[in-house]
């Protein structure tokens, strides 16, 4: 078995000075600038973190790279669209006109945005995040 200590999820973007004032600036999360330039790290301080590294040539993935739970999706939406956020509306999901979909993760709502370098970012909140959070020891 491979002994793993913590997982650090991470992804690409093409512009580190964008990424960085989109994920402190725009969302309001803790980021650190690596002192050699290799990317950044963006935090809350409860133990997770995710890795974002340079990719000149970085192209997007179509699928959600992360999700950020909070405690209420309408609310930050609200914040992140009066931020000029815009958000995404996908075919085969039943959203409303400001991209949220109800119900979403058994119980709570969920939305997706995207960074500069166009990384999909999701919101969710509610009973069923919370549910797959404990399962997953987060």
């Amino acid at each position: 078995m491979v002994n793993v200590r913590k997982v650090l999820p991470t992804f690409a973007a093409n512009d580190m000075d964008a990424a960085r004032a989109f994920y402190a600036d725009t969302l309001g999360l803790n980021v650190s600038v690596l002192d050699d330039g290799a990317g950044l790290v963006v935090g809350q301080g409860d133990g997770a973190a995710v890795f974002i590294y340079q990719k000149e040539d970085h192209a997007a993935a179509g699928f959600t790279v992360m999700h950020l739970t909070v405690d209420d999706v309408d609310q930050v939406v609200g914040e992140l669209t009066a931020k000029g956020v815009p958000f995404q509306h996908y075919d085969g999901f039943d959203q409303d006109e400001k991209g949220i979909v109800r119900g979403f993760m058994e119980g709570g709502d969920g939305a997706w945005f995207t960074d500069p370098a166009g990384n999909i970012i999701g919101l969710a909140d509610g009973s069923g995040m919370e549910a797959f959070l404990e399962e997953a020891g987060g």
